[in-house]
């Protein structure tokens, strides 16, 4: 019973799992907010992302509204930005860093 419970554990931890990627030099083609801020850039991400887009932690945070600043900064002025985010199982990719040049 204990090692069946263990398997289940070890299933849903697995199929859970989230990995980091980053994405450097890329030119912000979409800025925009549905329920959350989203980002997609023209060049693509390297990982795939769900509808090419890495969404942005809750706008009501801080971080989320301080990494949208940045974004349109940079679109604005033509930057280039550096993405970091993690990727979940389900494709969706959340933003953790946002870096403009």
């Amino acid at each position: 019973m204990k090692l069946a419970a263990l398997a289940v554990m070890a299933l849903a931890a697995f199929s859970t799992q989230v990995f980091a990627a980053e994405d450097l030099n890329r030119t912000v083609s979409a800025l925009g907010v549905q329920g959350t801020g989203y980002v997609q850039v023209k060049e693509g991400f390297s990982q795939s992302c769900q509808f090419s887009t890495v969404y942005l932690p809750d706008l009501s945070q801080y971080n989320a509204r301080a990494m949208m600043a940045v974004l349109v900064s940079a679109q604005a002025r033509g930057a280039l930005v550096n993405v970091s985010y993690d990727v979940a199982a389900s494709g969706y990719c959340t933003a953790n860093k946002i870096q403009a040049q």
